[in-house]
């Protein structure tokens, strides 16, 4: 039991260690450009200084673009200091917007892979963890990123919907990335399971979205294939989360 314990407890870590990375990677992908916005206004400010024709209006223009870009770094990190919650503080949250901070923090990969996110989402307001939704959700849509790169499309998809039943609340993630192998879908949410082409849905990512679901969220995940691509099905009670 001590050593099945000190397992859980070395995957929970390395999964944060993941979600980490993640993270950064976020921030330094939407800190670069006006980084190189900021870098660009200054040295044009000492170049004009330089031959002495800077006049006051160019001065005002540089100094709102390095205003402004100041304030989307600074609003960057705002964004993202909260994901990671060592309290696991339950909270009430509104899951599109909650959906809309996972879609900001894997942004730039959607970008990157030129992948169009569809969500669709009724009302509905959960009482529970959310920053284990959104990391649960993002290693969902990352297994789908994984997957269009072994697939020659023309356009990648990724439909979330969110639909609100009685006692419960259905989210349903979907690819048309092709689906995952038939002899293998039975086992994607096992530990560290994985083939010889990780992107086929396999991996440490989709066993921690399955503890987050099922343990933390008190929910239930499955997974199956549609005619397109794998479709992911999560169940999470409206109450006692």
């Amino acid at each position: 039991v001590e050593l099945l314990r000190e397992k859980e407890r070395l995957l929970s870590q390395q999964s944060k260690m993941i979600a980490m990375r993640e993270m950064l990677e976020s921030i330094a992908h939407q800190w670069r450009q006006p980084l190189s916005t900021i870098s660009t206004a200054a040295s044009g400010i000492t170049l004009h200084k330089e031959y002495d024709d800077l006049s006051d209006e160019q001065l005002a223009q540089y100094m709102d673009v390095i205003v402004e870009n100041t304030q989307y770094l600074s609003s960057t990190i705002d964004n993202f200091r909260n994901y990671f919650n060592t309290k696991n503080e339950r909270t009430s949250f509104d899951l599109e917007k909650t959906t809309n901070k996972v879609l900001d923090l894997v942004g730039y990969k959607l970008n990157e892979s030129k992948t169009e996110v569809i969500l669709h989402s009724d009302e509905v307001i959960l009482e529970g963890l959310e920053n284990e939704f959104i990391q649960a959700i993002v290693n969902i849509i990352n297994n789908s990123l994984e997957a269009f790169k072994t697939q020659q499309l023309d356009k990648k998809f990724i439909f979330i919907d969110i639909l609100k039943e009685k006692n419960s609340v259905v989210l349903r993630i979907k690819d048309n990335a092709g689906g995952i192998d038939q002899n293998i879908i039975d086992h994607v949410f096992e530990p560290y399971f994985t083939t010889k082409h990780q992107s086929q849905g396999t991996g440490l990512g989709l066993y921690m979205s399955y503890k987050l679901i099922t343990e933390s969220l008190k929910g239930q995940l499955h997974v199956k294939n549609t005619n397109t691509g794998a479709m992911f099905i999560i169940t999470l009670p409206l109450n006692n989360i």
